[in-house]
């Protein structure tokens, strides 16, 4: 996990397994590349890790390289919200009052999408990556079409939306405001249900399918079922062994790591809880609590096993290849190796099989026939015998007339040629 700080830093974290089965947090790496305080952080699926500040800036880090890979200039206004769609695309939704899309392969800006008359507060991308919703501080929430980049619908809300999420199906969308949470449903924009708190709420993440987790200026934090409004697990955040709570929660995170659902929460004086949820059973462990000592303005957590392999294979074209003994079908094996020390596996198809079955089969011939001292006759090919005396004179003899032949055919004049060609006769008689 990667907790930035007011003083511009970045600390990442790498959650550890000890022997006795228990689980702390080592520090992994510092980033210090921004000037002023984090303000979002955000980890794409292939493991970079972007960062917004605000000295207006947006920062790439590779966490597999343990690299800073660039900055995105683009936006003139502090980035509030880092949204991605899967491997493809990233969002970055600025106080200028624009969207900027992204593709992730190079980090081009493909599209700046203006509409906003205020600071855009936050985008959401549709689950089918068509679709947008980006809510503003002049209580505007919009309809984006991101395939063609332009603006679709637009309302008002009844008071800012500090951010918006879609489910996970796609069939309703999630204001979060500050003391409500409200679900609407998309095809009417109509309100299905609406969660209320006693108390401000700083953080959301969705932990699996519609199970939402809302932590604010409170101990506990809440998983509600976003569409029946049911409180599912409550989760305390307090350090063990104190009734007493002080502090409030200033950021949540959810991941999958070994088919576990885990939740991340961190407090604004630097605590970090990790609890390990069973929705089933509607129980939750806590795996871990660590005192970072620190202000913690965002959290942003990976599992680096998910792409860690994908980022670090370059592409590398493959090299010439030197083939190996064939070998039967049935052995299932695949026998192509490089030059270099790099080899490369391809899986054969069908007619490729029956061309190893037959090599098997003419090897499986030959071994039988050098047994028995049988001359080796070789597949396809017609059989080879020595001549005799008589046979290399007969072709020394024809070889001469062809010879004979070339250089009469030279030496005589166009019109006996033709008057050769007329009557067909083809072979001509030298002395």
């Amino acid at each position: 996990c990667a907790l930035p700080i007011y003083e511009h830093l970045i600390l990442g974290y790498k959650c550890v397994n000890k022997l006795d089965g228990s689980y702390t947090l080592e520090a992994s790496f510092t980033e210090d590349s921004h000037i002023g305080s984090l303000k979002c952080l955000y980890v794409s699926p292939n493991g970079t890790l972007v960062s917004s500040s605000t000295d207006d800036s947006v920062r790439l880090h590779s966490l597999i390289r343990r690299k800073d890979i660039g900055q995105l200039f683009q936006h003139s206004g502090v980035v509030n919200c880092i949204a991605f769609y899967k491997r493809n695309h990233m969002f970055t939704a600025s106080e200028d009052g624009t969207i900027c899309m992204w593709k992730i392969r190079n980090w081009e800006m493909i599209r700046v999408l203006k509409g906003h008359k205020a600071h855009v507060m936050a985008v959401a991308v549709h689950p089918s990556g068509k679709l947008g919703l980006s809510v503003g501080s002049d209580r505007s929430l919009l309809t984006w079409d991101f395939v063609t980049g332009k603006l679709a619908f637009q309302r008002k809300i009844k008071e800012v939306a500090l951010n918006i999420l879609f489910t996970s199906d796609g069939s309703h969308y999630v204001l979060i405001f500050l003391k409500r949470v409200e679900i609407c449903s998309l095809e009417d924009t109509k309100t299905v249900q609406e969660i209320t708190t006693s108390w401000r709420i700083n953080t959301t993440c969705f932990v699996q399918d519609n199970i939402l987790a809302v932590g604010g200026d409170d101990r506990y934090v809440l998983l509600v079922d976003v569409l029946t409004g049911k409180q599912i697990l409550k989760l305390d955040i307090a350090k063990p062994g104190e009734d007493t709570f002080s502090g409030r929660v200033r950021c949540l995170s959810a991941v999958v790591c070994d088919g576990q659902n885990l939740v991340i929460a961190a407090t604004a004086n630097g605590n970090v809880k990790i609890f390990k949820i069973n929705l089933s059973e509607e129980v939750a462990d806590v795996v871990l609590f660590y005192e970072a000592r620190v202000r913690v303005t965002c959290l942003a957590t990976y599992a680096l096993q998910d792409s860690q392999h994908e980022e670090e294979q370059p592409n590398i074209k493959e090299s010439k290849q030197v083939k190996k003994p064939a070998i039967h079908k049935s052995s299932k094996k695949n026998v192509v190796e490089t030059k270099t020390d790099k080899v490369t596996t391809e899986q054969p198809d069908d007619d490729a099989e029956v061309e190893l079955e037959d090599l098997s089969e003419n090897t499986s011939r030959q071994t039988k026939k050098r047994n028995t001292q049988q001359p080796i006759v070789q597949p396809n090919k017609k059989r080879k015998l020595q001549a005799t005396d008589t046979e290399v004179a007969g072709t020394e003899r024809s070889r001469k007339k062809k010879r004979a032949s070339k250089s009469t055919t030279q030496q005589l004049p166009g019109r006996r040629i033709k008057q050769l060609k007329k009557t067909k006769k083809m072979k001509l008689i030298t002395k």
